[in-house]
């Protein structure tokens, strides 16, 4: 029996904005409509918005799911929890001496294993990528580094690898930072990587026309650029057309970009030091230069030390990636 969108979200786990969202952008579902123009889901809708949820969860795209039909969304929410076929292989013969006189073999000719075509790599963890990235940095392996980011991306989809990788991996980075636990060449050859990773476009992805438009940055005196570059790939993954202006840059220069950009919103980057009274001044004053009706995000590991100094301002704070997402989505446009 059909059911309205309060139900729908409650039943799909999906917020109604999202549901609207993604049935005006994206075309993902045409719910009937009552005689008063309310929203009426039937029981298949209900089943591709919990489909689209799962997906867009493990990394998939909405814009790159939305108009598939309920079979292939299926099919696809399979191939998240199919064992890997490498794994499914018998065991390898054991090896034998050369020379070596093997036992005569039963006259039924045994199934001939065709040859490996190039393999899929086995699955990893997301645990266990962080700590291989970890350890890459720590030996100044660029190139492993490099390999071990890109599988986590093939593995888990662009924003699985941000959720479940990147942003686990960030944290771990700061607290070994903070602790002496790892030297600044460590963490610059991290951040190279995964800013060239990052800041390079998913094949096949592109920005919807007529897409709102937010700058990225970090305030003057903030070096750590982790945090500026998983912000500038997620908003761009949900649609946005994204400034990237990298780290350390006055206020003043950020303010200026987004106002002749005519941007939607800013975000900013904060994660060290906590409480300062600079840093304090730095959010005041942009905040004072961006036009009233410009969002203002300011995210990070010390965001929430700012909240509490500067709690009149028109600043949306945000603690984690899906305070982002959630933020982004909620932005008038």
């Amino acid at each position: 029996m059909p059911c309205p969108i309060q139900l729908a979200s409650k039943l799909s786990g999906l917020s109604q904005h999202v549901i609207r969202i993604w049935e005006r952008r994206y075309s993902a579902l045409s719910p009937s409509r009552t005689c008063t123009n309310r929203r009426m889901y039937c029981d298949e809708a209900v089943k591709r918005l919990k489909l689209l949820k799962t997906l867009t969860e493990n990394g998939h795209r909405i814009g790159g799911v939305a108009r598939l039909s309920t079979a292939e969304l299926e099919a696809l929410v399979q191939d998240l929890t199919a064992v890997p076929q490498a794994a499914q292989a018998p065991a390898p013969a054991p090896a034998v001496a050369p020379g070596t006189t093997l036992p005569a073999e039963p006259a039924t000719p045994q199934p001939v294993a065709e040859p490996a075509s190039p393999a899929a790599p086995a699955q990893v963890s997301p645990e266990q990528c962080v700590e291989d990235a970890l350890e890459a940095s720590k030996r100044y392996d660029c190139e492993g580094l490099r390999r071990i980011i890109l599988q986590a991306r093939m593995q888990y989809g662009q924003r699985g690898m941000l959720h479940r990788v990147i942003c686990p991996m960030l944290i771990k980075v700061g607290s070994q930072w903070q602790f002496g636990e790892m030297r600044p060449g460590h963490e610059h050859i991290l951040t190279a990587v995964i800013r060239e990773i990052l800041l390079t476009p998913v094949p096949g992805s592109q920005v919807p026309l007529h897409a709102p438009e937010l700058i990225v940055a970090t305030p003057a005196g903030e070096l750590h650029e982790l945090g500026a570059l998983i912000v500038a790939a997620s908003a761009r993954d949900l649609g946005w057309y994204v400034t990237y202006l990298g780290p350390n840059l006055p206020v003043e220069e950020i303010a200026a970009c987004a106002i002749a950009r005519n941007a939607t919103a800013v975000a900013l980057s904060v994660v060290y030091p906590e409480g300062c009274p600079v840093i304090t001044e730095k959010l005041r004053r942009i905040r004072d230069l961006l036009p009233a009706n410009m969002r203002l995000i300011v995210g990070g590991r010390s965001a929430e030390s700012y909240r509490t100094l500067l709690p009149e301002l028109a600043i949306k704070w945000v603690s984690c990636l899906h305070g982002l997402d959630d933020a982004l989505s909620k932005t008038p446009r």
